[in-house]
């Protein structure tokens, strides 16, 4: 470190410092239990500083550099203690603009403005986090530099204050107590000082060593826990971790801050110069993004499910995870029962983004079918989404059995097959099964596999079970209006006019490789509903029914006189009644009810 410094240094120094706090990637994961115990606390803040490592450049200008970092920091911002560090960097931006050097002063200056606005950010900061430890750090470098410290003791000494106030988090925030751990948070910026400090006065980080940072190097861990072994509370109050990114408008963060804290809790609005970054816990992620959509064009949006993640962490019910994508109609109760994990696809229009289930909901979609000549368009999980799923579980788990939609239907399959290969090299823990299935019947499949998991069946078993038990169940799709068939391509124009003219009403089924086909027609819904009854009757008089399911496009009422009419022809509850996905029902319609049928083995 010297007495000036520009963006060559502040470059190195960053880098230097992600590198170190890479290395306790595992550590913090493991030791993370605030503010819920999600175990990914690791993963966010490396996460978050990687998308800076992999884009930032290096440059002369120390301000330059720093806007740099803040922008791309904004961007990939992950998790609570990944966007309090995007609020500290953008605030280090903020106050250096305009300085091509930095003295050691001013320097100092920064860092202690740029805690302040780290604690603005937070809705409720809480002391015994990584806030505590900026502080600590930021308070002890800012007074050794008045005493006119050399800058290599200036840097030890203020480190050796932030491990101080490591050290002190399980006395400031009692469930850190209770679990004998650090904050895991506090850690990671701890490493990444001790990161920088290693750089010494002349140390440099160069070209192999950059290619190592960007690239998925070895884990280990350098453990700050109190002691091996801990269980979080298990306890928290919103389900779904939510982030996005706004392209900036008129609004500013308190207004923000004051539109999203109804909706949620852990709240936290990072601003910069162009974009803000909001994290927020909640129970209604479609709220938070229509609300945030009001305000400005909505540029990236997640919602991780915090509840999956605390299972997956620490009551695991089977050893083998059961992944599907949101097209298969199954409640939230049966997937929260048998732990059955899902990747939202995603839901185009008008160049608006959605995540299907989560930042939209059935009702809120009809209604805008309704108002909306354009139609939307559906695209699949990225490939760094699938991968970084992926490897969440094989963390926990021995393998990975995919159940995705038709691959006639869909480009899922292909997507999770080519992820899957790249975790396959060495063993394979990965199995991705064409359901030649979707909706219901994609749900039921789903079901069953996964409760096989819960009691104890392996990754072939549970191959061979859903190979086997795809064959077996049916699918019939009641159609009240063939209009989004035509305006989304499924039928042509002329078709869709002659079905309008006449009032035609499809049946619609999946041929044996899981392509659509059109099955039988009606001239009324009522004469539909029979139709299908019949067929009902038909598969229960000769090989049986074993067990159905119902779902329906935001028609619950009619969804349930559907399922009355089948359960007086076979005499047998069925296994669920839930609703149709939005991307399923981008071309059924409201009003659309299918069955599931599960057929008993001959």
């Amino acid at each position: 470190m010297t007495n000036e410094i520009n963006g060559f240094h502040l470059y190195q120094a960053f880098l230097a410092g992600y590198f170190e706090m890479k290395k306790n990637r595992e550590e913090m994961n493991r030791i993370n239990v605030f503010p819920v115990r999600d175990g990914d606390t690791g993963s966010n803040m490396v996460g978050t500083m990687k998308n800076v490592a992999a884009g930032l450049k290096s440059c002369r200008s120390a301000g330059k550099l720093l806007e740099r970092m803040a922008e791309l920091s904004l961007e990939g911002a992950r998790g609570n203690s990944g966007m309090i560090l995007t609020q500290y960097l953008n605030g280090m931006a903020r106050h250096g603009r305009g300085k091509s050097t930095l003295s050691l002063c001013e320097l100092a200056d920064i860092i202690n403005l740029s805690v302040e606005d780290a604690y603005k950010a937070v809705d409720m900061p809480r002391e015994g986090t990584i806030l505590s430890v900026m502080t600590a750090w930021a308070e002890k470098f800012h007074s050794l530099c008045a005493m006119h410290r050399s800058p290599q003791s200036l840097m030890e000494v203020s480190l050796e204050r932030a491990r101080e106030a490591l050290e002190h988090t399980p006395e400031q925030l009692d469930i850190l107590k209770d679990n004998r751990v650090v904050d895991a948070g506090a850690l990671g910026f701890v490493s990444f000082l001790e990161g920088v400090d290693k750089l010494g006065d002349t140390g440099l980080v160069d070209g192999s060593m950059r290619k190592k940072i960007l690239a998925d190097s070895d884990r280990s861990t350098l453990s700050y826990g109190l002691e091996e072994g801990h269980g979080g509370s298990g306890k928290f109050t919103y389900r779904y971790c939510t982030e996005v990114l706004l392209e900036k408008s008129e609004a500013d963060r308190d207004e923000l801050r004051a539109l999203l804290s109804p909706l949620g809790d852990s709240l936290i609005v990072a601003e910069g110069s162009e974009k803000f970054r909001i994290h927020i816990h909640t129970d209604e992620p479609d709220r938070v993004v229509d609300t945030l959509r009001r305000l400005g064009r909505v540029i990236q949006q997640k919602a991780d499910d915090m509840k999956r993640q605390e299972q997956v962490v620490s009551a695991r019910a089977g050893k083998i995870a059961v992944l599907t994508d949101s097209i298969a109609d199954i409640p939230r109760e049966l997937m929260d029962r048998y732990q059955i994990h899902s990747l939202s696809l995603s839901l185009i229009w008008d160049d608006e983004e959605y995540l299907d289930r989560l930042t939209i909901r059935p009702g809120t979609f009809y209604a805008m079918q309704e108002e909306r000549s354009s139609f939307p368009a559906s695209s699949l999980p990225s490939a760094s989404r699938v991968e970084n799923y992926f490897a969440f579980l094989l963390e926990h788990y021995e393998g990975v059995i995919v159940l995705s939609v038709s691959r006639e239907l869909s480009g899922t399959w292909k997507q999770m097959s080519l992820a899957a290969e790249k975790f396959n090299r060495q063993e394979k823990r990965i199995a991705v099964v064409d359901t030649r299935l979707n909706s219901v019947a994609q749900g039921l499949l789903v079901e069953r596999v996964a409760r096989a998991s819960v009691q104890g069946a392996g990754l072939e078993e549970l191959i061979l079970l859903a190979e086997s038990l795809r064959k077996r169940i049916k699918i019939f799709v009641s159609v009240k209006t063939f209009r989004y068939m035509v305006k989304g391509g499924r039928v042509t124009p002329l078709k869709g006019a002659a079905a309008k003219l006449l009032n035609l009403k499809p049946i619609i089924t999946l041929d044996e490789e899981g392509k659509g086909k059109a099955f039988d027609k009606s001239f009324s819904s009522g004469g539909l509903m029979k139709k299908v009854t019949a067929l009902v009757r038909d598969i229960q008089e000769g090989k049986g029914i074993e067990e159905y399911a119902v779902v329906h496009a935001s028609d619950r009422e009619r969804g349930e006189t559907f399922s009355r009419l089948v359960r007086e022809v076979i005499g047998k509850e069925p296994s669920y009644i839930s609703e149709i996905s939005p991307i399923v029902g981008m071309h059924s319609g409201k009003g659309a009810v299918a069955i599931g049928i599960v057929e008993r083995e001959e």
